[in-house]
């Protein structure tokens, strides 16, 4: 009996037990957020304007002469080398010409060299009173007419030899030709466009810049001794900026070649024209670009990825951690570098901590578990 009262309370003390200890509140885990330093690097600040590529040299390739087309061979946007036959007109008009007018100069120099020779025997006539002076000087003005005609035969045999180089049409450049306008078999005239010529190893890239902009650039550069101002710059060196259709950017160097020396009185701009190598032949003609200059370099710049960058109605804000607790920070930013990094002027030093991503789930004062985030330790402040 007393065994059995006592494997009764025994039972009775653990049931007790178990509700007890259901019934007590665990704390919350609390939540994770990553946090990082901040990058510390050296970088520059740069001036973008919209600009526009053009070929180095664009000629259009008129017919001179008029006739069939009778061949194009090139194939379009292919390379072609200086002096290759692009298109040919019938020459056998011109050829024809050609072999006149040589006939036509052959003749002439026959009757200049009888005329001449029948001028020594008048004079010699002359001088033994064989003949009169009158004689002597139809002579002469014979020889003077035959030089003249012999002139002229060159003349026209030029201007034949001319029309007929006229028939080939040939590269003025190494380049790159656009499709043909005009099919072969078509009758041409004069003056009629066949295509376009592209000399492309370089391209100028043509834009403006607001003149009040130059000068403080200009100004900016010369307040430190910096790699720009060392350079000549600002503007002695860009960047060429082409941006594909998935957003994708390609950069270009090059060399600032012209600057107006005036500025235009209606726009207050100043026109500028840089010089960018093209050895890919992947610029072309007509392309919306963008220019870059660096104008400015900052040492030991602090930066964060742009999208740990919030934004309200106070301006741009992060959120740092202090003790193991998030704090809202409003910060001034610099520019946005090519990494998609911003530099944080003024809010935040490089020993602190940041949030790095999440910002719309956390809350000032908030108590997070933080995870640190690897930094290159190549570009952090010690």
């Amino acid at each position: 009996m007393k065994k059995l009262t006592f494997m009764l309370l025994s039972t009775m003390a653990m049931l007790l037990w178990s509700c007890s200890s259901t019934n007590e509140v665990k704390p919350l885990p609390l939540s994770q957020y990553s946090v990082a330093h901040p990058t510390v690097r050296d970088i520059q600040y740069q001036l973008e304007f919209p600009g526009y590529l053009q070929s180095e040299l664009v000629v259009d390739l008129i017919s001179r002469v008029e006739g069939y087309l009778m061949d194009v061979r090139f194939e379009a946007g292919k390379l072609v080398t200086k002096g290759d036959t692009l298109f040919v007109i019938e020459p056998r008009n011109y050829k024809n010409k050609v072999q006149q007018a040589e006939a036509q100069l052959l003749t002439s120099q026959a009757n200049l060299a009888l005329a001449q020779t029948t001028l020594a025997r008048m004079q010699d006539a002359y001088r033994s009173n064989a003949v009169s002076e009158i004689d002597l000087i139809e002579a002469s003005t014979n020889v003077d007419q035959c030089k003249a005609a012999v002139q002229s035969a060159k003349a026209q045999l030029e201007t034949a030899q001319t029309n007929l180089s006229y028939c080939y049409i040939l590269a003025p450049e190494s380049g790159r030709v656009t499709r043909n306008l005009v099919d072969k078999g078509n009758y041409i005239s004069p003056h009629t466009q066949l295509a376009t010529f592209y000399k492309d190893n370089q391209m100028y890239v043509y834009f403006s810049i607001e003149a009040s902009k130059l000068i403080w650039a200009q100004n900016e550069a010369k307040k430190s001794d910096s790699q720009v101002k060392k350079a000549g710059a600002p503007f002695s060196q860009v960047e060429v900026k082409l941006t594909d259709s998935q957003g994708n950017e390609q950069y270009y160097p090059g060399q600032l070649d012209y600057l107006s020396p005036s500025a235009d009185i209606s726009t207050g701009t100043v026109d500028m024209r840089a010089v960018v190598k093209n050895d890919k032949k992947d610029l072309n003609n007509g392309v919306y670009v963008k220019v870059t200059f660096p104008y400015k370099d900052v040492k030991d710049a602090v930066l964060i990825p742009e999208s740990s960058i919030g934004t309200d109605q106070s301006g741009r804000y992060i959120y740092v951690v202090e003790n193991d607790t998030v704090r809202y920070r409003s910060v001034q930013v610099g520019q946005l570098q090519r990494d998609n990094m911003r530099e944080i002027v003024k809010g935040l030093s490089a020993n602190e901590y940041y949030i790095t991503k999440a910002l719309t789930r956390v809350r000032n004062g908030q108590a997070i578990q933080p995870v640190v985030e690897p930094t290159d330790s190549t570009n952090v402040a010690q």
